[in-house]
């Protein structure tokens, strides 16, 4: 048994994460087919449920092309049987998209500039793919606005000592049960300017995640001309890896594929990469 490696990639339409309206027009479950650049795309898309939607598409080239072929079996050369206006999609490419993750998996990142053309095709809308920005420093050089941060810590934090005593100063007795394993703070902002103070305390929230102090870290940014940007260690998934073999003529079969990666997002036993 084989495996095939899916990479997170940052998906925004218009100046943000898509919406369900969005997915639902690229998603919309009927055969399709797509040409650019040369290269012909076969395309299959599904709405797995409101979190989950795939895509599997087979694709190929006119060209290169040869007017001989060789016959293995008996090392001659024979008159190629595919015509020149003939496309042998033989090459394959698997993406699911998360909506509670903000991540789009892609069995290649190769193919970036494609799902970028073919989405905008369907939406109608400026398409990005990104990668996610896990240096703190690039991060925050890049966004001008925050939109929203969420922060799991671990109650050590919190102790008489700890660096978020003076936000919380009795989460000890808040509920009347004891100290909890960990506490999640979440701020909501529309489009509030990045200031020194920020950019300090963000830091400080990098360096507790670095240390294992806290859980996870997840920011939303703005750039100057209002495009998303992520920086995400939220228990961050930046590869899954599912078991998957080719076939006889050197394919993966999609449906396998596809129940593979869904049993991997909502819970399953393949090995993850976490970073």
């Amino acid at each position: 048994m084989s495996s095939l490696d899916f990479s997170a990639l940052h998906l925004v339409i218009g100046d943000e994460s898509p919406s369900l309206e969005k997915l639902n027009a690229i998603f919309t479950g009927e055969d399709d087919r797509y040409s650019s650049q040369g290269t012909h795309y076969i395309i299959q898309t599904k709405k797995i449920d409101n979190d989950l939607f795939w895509l599997y598409a087979k694709y190929g080239a006119e060209s290169p092309y040869s007017e001989v072929v060789l016959n293995v079996s008996n090392s001659q050369q024979e008159k190629n049987p595919r015509k020149i206006n003939q496309v042998e999609t033989d090459k394959q490419i698997f993406c699911i998209y998360s909506m509670k993750r903000n991540s789009l998996y892609s069995s290649t990142q190769k193919k970036k500039s494609f799902l970028e053309e073919y989405f905008k095709s369907k939406t109608s809308s400026d398409v990005f793919v990104k990668f996610f920005y896990k240096d703190p420093e690039e991060f925050l050089n890049y966004i001008k606005k925050v939109n929203k941060i969420k922060f799991v810590t671990k109650s050590n934090l919190f102790t008489a000592d700890g660096e978020l005593y003076k936000i919380f100063p009795e989460p000890n007795d808040l509920f009347g049960l004891g100290m909890p394993d960990d506490f999640t703070l979440e701020a909501n902002f529309t489009n509030a300017r990045v200031t020194p103070l920020f950019n300090k305390f963000f830091k400080k929230m990098v360096r507790w995640k670095n240390s294992c102090q806290a859980e996870s870290l997840l920011c939303i940014g703005q750039d100057d001309k209002n495009f998303e940007a992520i920086f995400n260690v939220e228990n961050f998934i930046n590869r899954l890896t599912v078991n998957a073999s080719k076939d006889s003529k050197g394919m993966y079969e999609p449906s396998i594929v596809m129940n593979s990666i869904v049993s991997k997002i909502r819970g399953g036993k393949d090995e993850e990469n976490s970073q």
